[in-house]
């Protein structure tokens, strides 16, 4: 889910002040959604760092990395340049920060390089990655960040036409997350919503086809012309299923997401469902981010041609089940 400003800077708080502070942070979203903006407040708190921007941002305890040169990368020298910074042990108090500003222009063999100190960083240590394009990203970068996609505060949330669809089912089962064989009823209510906006969209789609190939100049055939169109019209499709798929899967965590803030008892909370204050008083904040980790691992799975109904079924228990003793 995307977080404001200051939800984001609330959880982190929480984190920290019950001992659960990540090592890698992944914020994505432009500046005007507070990504800078949080990194610094870091920095602050941490080190006792003030600036008004990253570019101004000078203190012993902190790093920051940005693209350079005329075709705007982050190369392997720049990475490294940090590595003797993380092998120093961190000042009474302090930690040692690294920001990485619009990590996407990490070049691989960088972002490959950088992989080892995400892996097993050093004690006292703290990795930032801001990012606007988080898809451009190595996937075994994103494995291994916590990520907190930021919004702007002014900008409610509008759900689209798939997730207003699929928002009722969610309502069904709040009240009886922890529940497997919610788990299994989402399931049936999430492919039902699908199949149903497969035919939607094919339909659409074709429709369209069929009315562009009305308008082809005299002295085409017809025939052929939409021979020619059928790859390209069935890649419409499955693109336009599959968005539609990942948007269903981000009101999961929406959801979730919100109960976390509920949770923690953070600002400016407007809730999807009002069921969300029930779960907030149910769960426990640990075992809400452990669903969302599992809203994260289903949508990994699918973006790696997983089977779509062998990940519903294994990731779903995860996401809306029993939590594991």
């Amino acid at each position: 889910m995307a977080f404001t400003y200051e939800q984001a800077h609330t959880l982190l708080r929480n984190a920290r002040a019950n001992g659960r502070q990540p090592h890698a942070l992944l914020f994505t979203g432009a500046p005007d959604a507070g990504t800078h903006r949080l990194a610094l407040a870091l920095a602050t708190e941490l080190n006792g760092a003030r600036a008004d921007s990253l570019e101004e941002l000078r203190h012993p305890s902190c790093r920051v990395l940005r693209p350079s040169s005329k075709i705007r990368t982050i190369s392997i020298d720049a990475v490294r340049s940090v590595e003797p910074f993380l092998a120093l042990r961190a000042a009474e108090g302090e930690t040692k920060l690294v920001i990485i500003d619009e990590a996407d222009r990490l070049l691989d063999e960088a972002a490959n390089a950088f992989l080892k100190t995400l892996e097993e960083p050093p004690p006292q240590t703290l990795i930032i990655l801001i990012t606007a394009l988080p898809q451009k990203l190595l996937p075994t970068i994103l494995s291994r960040c916590v990520r907190l996609d930021l919004r702007d505060s002014r900008r409610g949330v509008r759900l689209t036409h798939a997730q207003q669809a699929f928002l009722p089912a969610v309502r069904g089962i709040l009240p009886r997350l922890g529940n497997d064989v919610a788990a299994l009823a989402l399931r049936a209510d999430f492919q039902h919503i699908l199949t149903r906006r497969r035919e939607e969209i094919t339909e659409r789609i074709t429709s369209a086809l069929k009315a562009e190939a009305k308008a082809v100049s005299e002295g085409t055939d017809i025939r052929n012309w939409e021979a020619m169109q059928k790859d390209i019209t069935n890649a419409r499709i499955e693109s336009e299923y599959l968005g539609e798929r990942a948007q269903m899967l981000e009101l999961l965590s929406l959801c979730l997401g919100q109960a976390v803030l509920l949770a923690s008892h953070a600002p400016d909370v407007e809730p999807l469902a009002p069921e969300l204050a029930g779960v907030a008083t149910a769960h426990s904040v640990p075992d809400l981010l452990r669903r969302m980790r599992a809203v994260d691992a289903l949508r990994t799975d699918l973006n790696f041609n997983v089977n779509e109904a062998l990940a519903l079924d294994s990731r779903l228990l995860d996401i809306i089940g029993k939590s594991p003793l």
